[in-house]
């Protein structure tokens, strides 16, 4: 009924048993590449927004450069909204990390030659054994970098009160 179709993984040498299969593979495969595009996106107006939480706690939270705190109030209270942001962001990346590993599973569960849409499906709980793909672990060491920098904010409007 189906015809044999060649693998598109040709390094394993398996071959693809129907053109479900090929079908199901294209379809998660696609999935996959646009959980990522939106996450990036997603991920990329979450940082946006703290870049500019972060910049307004400079401009209007300091004098003289960044030498003194002007408006300790406002610099803790912008540190504080800028971590909680970020908090949030994590959690995205995270849940969109999830997914996509999931959905590249099942994408290699049909590219390995299986049809059955019920096992292609549970293909996908193998997700949980993997670490976060690449593009997630990257996002994440960025915003290692801005938590950094609102918790640089919060330390120097607490110092600010201490030696007020």
């Amino acid at each position: 009924m189906h015809a044999e179709s060649p693998s598109p993984n040709a390094d394993n040498g398996s071959p693809i048993k129907s053109t479900t299969s090929v079908d199901l593979w294209k379809f998660f495969e696609e999935r996959g590449a646009k959980l990522k595009d939106s996450m990036f996106t997603v991920v990329s107006w979450l940082i946006g927004f703290s870049a500019a939480i972060l910049a307004f706690a400079v401009k209007e939270g300091f004098t003289q450069g960044v030498t003194r705190v002007a408006n300790p109030w406002l610099v803790s209270g912008l540190g504080v909204i800028g971590l909680l942001l970020l908090l949030h962001t994590r959690f995205v990346i995270r849940d969109y990390g999830d997914h996509i590993n999931r959905t590249f599973n099942r994408a290699d569960a049909a590219r390995d030659g299986e049809d059955s849409p019920s096992k292609i499906w549970e293909a996908g709980a193998k997700y949980t054994t993997q670490s976060l793909p690449p593009v997630c672990q990257h996002l994440l060491r960025t915003l290692g970098i801005f938590a950094a920098a609102f918790c640089a904010l919060i330390a120097a409007s607490v110092i600010s009160f201490l030696y007020a």
